[in-house]
């Protein structure tokens, strides 16, 4: 909005300002639309790993078909969790909120294989004591907080009574993060939201500054996914997309000292990593 007053500006994470910017609907949409992709890379590198170093490797079947036979037990009906954190059972909708902090941060993932391979196993106590804080009220408070400002960025386009559809249409997009952008992120907006913005900006996206903004794209990122970077590339007068061949939501959940120091380069002498440029992370997950 303001280019000529931009001295460096370094953006991690990128939502798509399109999407965003259209309504609620088509902003949980982009918002949950690489997560399952996540997901699958979080499974393909445990079987990688090995039993030795995931708890889900090595059980005469790939993590994804364990897993997978985990969330159709979960379906039918819920699984004991005895030693949860308030005990109980662990139901399908808290199997699905468990992967939400677990995916957005790769040193979480050889600790979320054992919790998923417990309840595998028939104890899903683990599982459930980590959903919990996931469904309680301060959780709640946290979406709410991001809902002061999208649902004025961008309204949504139909009522909450149309939640059947519209969480359904969201789930068909991610199976994880689907329903959860969509309850958290999407209803509050569709139930008479109590603000709005007259003046709300939705483009254009195009204006160039002097220097070139710095685009940090994660390649695995389960909640700004790495379209989205690219994308925005495209969009910005002045960009330049440096990817982080990673994991994980914002490139220091899985640190990578080559995007550190590009960001300082940037930063502190203004000066950009050529076109193209890929930043490896400093070790593999489950390492």
């Amino acid at each position: 909005m303001f280019p000529e007053h931009v001295r460096a500006m370094y953006l991690d994470g990128l939502v798509d300002p399109v999407a965003y910017t259209t309504d609620a609907e088509t902003r949980s949409a982009s918002g949950a639309s690489g997560t399952d992709e996540v997901f699958a890379q979080f499974l393909a590198t445990c079987d990688t790993a090995g039993p030795d170093r995931c708890a889900l490797a090595g059980h005469g079947e790939t993590a994804a078909e364990r897993v997978d036979g985990l969330f159709e037990r979960a379906r039918q009906g819920p699984i004991p969790a005895p030693n949860a954190s308030p005990a109980g059972d662990l139901t399908y909708s808290d199997l699905v909120v468990s992967s939400y902090a677990a995916l957005r941060r790769p040193e979480l993932w050889p600790d979320y294989a054992e919790q998923l391979n417990a309840a595998a196993e028939g104890d899903a106590s683990a599982l459930a004591t980590a959903a919990a804080p996931s469904r309680g009220p301060g959780m709640w408070a946290e979406a709410t907080k991001s809902s002061a400002i999208s649902c004025l960025d961008g309204p949504a386009s139909k009522p909450v009574s149309d939640w059947p559809t519209v969480i359904d249409d969201l789930t068909d997009v991610s199976s994880l993060s689907g329903p959860i952008q969509g309850w958290w992120l999407w209803a509050p907006c569709a139930s008479d939201w109590p603000a709005s913005s007259a003046d709300r900006y939705t483009g254009p996206w195009d204006a160039e500054t002097e220097v070139p903004i710095l685009l940090v794209g994660t390649r695995y990122d389960p909640a700004t996914s790495y379209q989205n970077a690219v994308r925005s590339e495209k969009l910005l007068g002045n960009a330049i997309l440096l990817t982080h061949e990673g994991y994980g939501h914002l490139s220091f959940q899985d640190p990578s000292q080559c995007i550190e120091e590009a960001k300082t380069r940037y930063l502190v002498d203004l000066e950009t990593p050529a076109p193209g440029t890929v930043c490896q992370s400093d070790k593999k997950p489950f390492m």
